[in-house]
């Protein structure tokens, strides 16, 4: 969407390399594109890879190599750590899984609540949605509950 917006000249500000793209390449492939359609770039957390259009001394070839010098080991290192993070976060869900604990959202369980609910929805007395209302119980909870509560009453 920024792609189509953006003209030359434009100024746009990231907090970090890293928002430009998701692995070295597609940061590069993303930097290139701005650099191609003189889109001048400002990086909060890195500023010595600012890139300006308008004719300032940032644009000398040094600088310039400088930059994309930079721009590749950044690109390279915020990567890594991505990778490391992903790696860190599935160790320590094997590892909670392992020692047994619970991930995720605790189960819904059929209550006296819900089982009040279920009779009078199955009675006629009150709809689903009435008997979801009445008792506070979510759409799929409800009709999830339901389904056990049938096969347990079997």
């Amino acid at each position: 969407m920024l792609k189509r917006l953006v003209r030359t000249g434009d100024t746009i500000v990231f907090d970090s390399l890293t928002r430009l793209g998701k692995n070295m390449n597609d940061t590069l492939e993303e930097f290139r594109y701005y650099e191609k359609h003189k889109v001048n770039l400002q990086f909060i957390k890195e500023p010595y890879i600012n890139v300006n259009y308008t004719g300032e001394s940032t644009n000398d070839v040094i600088q310039s190599a400088i930059q994309k010098a930079t721009l590749t080991i950044l690109s390279a290192f915020a990567e890594k750590e991505r990778i490391d993070i992903k790696q860190r976060q599935a160790e320590g869900i094997a590892l909670a899984r392992k020692q047994g604990k619970r991930l995720g959202r605790p189960p819904v369980e059929i209550t006296e609540e819900f089982t009040d609910a279920y009779k009078e929805w199955k009675s006629g007395s009150i709809t689903a949605v009435g008997a979801m209302n009445k008792y506070g119980i979510k759409r799929s909870s409800f009709y999830k509950l339901a389904k056990q509560y049938e096969e347990k009453i079997k």
